[in-house]
């Protein structure tokens, strides 16, 4: 095997091996974006939650209905006096790379003193080959017993 040879496989094998790693690179880059989502509800942080969607970014809410997403969180996050956040489950969807689900407990109390506890599920909508979101779809609010036995 001659030098042009060798430097022409490993150029080849390295191609093949960024094609591959970058798709996963994406996934795990996703995935921390849903788990800094979270955080940023918890920290009630409009900055940095509005960072993580394209400019043109939604939120489709049970309260609001379909809003601009800096709109969204910069309206909402001032209204909050505490909240505390928990991821417990992030779901894949097979057949589309570019949506994923959490479900999370979001407990929270308002300066007007309205409280709200319960388990929610976002559903996460990234633009193509991105780590940015361009829609979250916020679904009811889920109060059931987290603890009930699996058969």
């Amino acid at each position: 095997m001659n030098i042009k040879s060798i430097y022409a496989f490993v150029t080849l094998f390295s191609s093949m091996t960024a094609a591959y790693a970058a798709p996963n690179d994406l996934k795990i880059e996703r995935e921390q974006v849903i788990k800094q989502y979270v955080m940023d509800l918890q920290s009630a942080d409009a900055q940095d939650i509005s960072a993580l969607f394209e400019d043109k970014g939604i939120v489709i809410s049970t309260s609001k209905g379909k809003v601009n997403a800096t709109d969204f969180f910069y309206s909402f996050f001032p209204a909050i006096e505490s909240a505390h956040t928990e991821l417990h489950q992030l779901f894949i969807n097979n057949t589309d790379d570019g949506r994923y689900a959490a479900r999370f407990h979001f407990n929270f109390k308002l300066k007007d003193n309205e409280e709200g506890d319960g388990e929610y599920v976002d559903e996460f909508v990234f633009a193509n080959n991105s780590s940015k979101l361009i829609a979250v779809y916020m679904f009811e609010n889920l109060k059931f017993d987290n603890l009930a036995p699996i058969k």
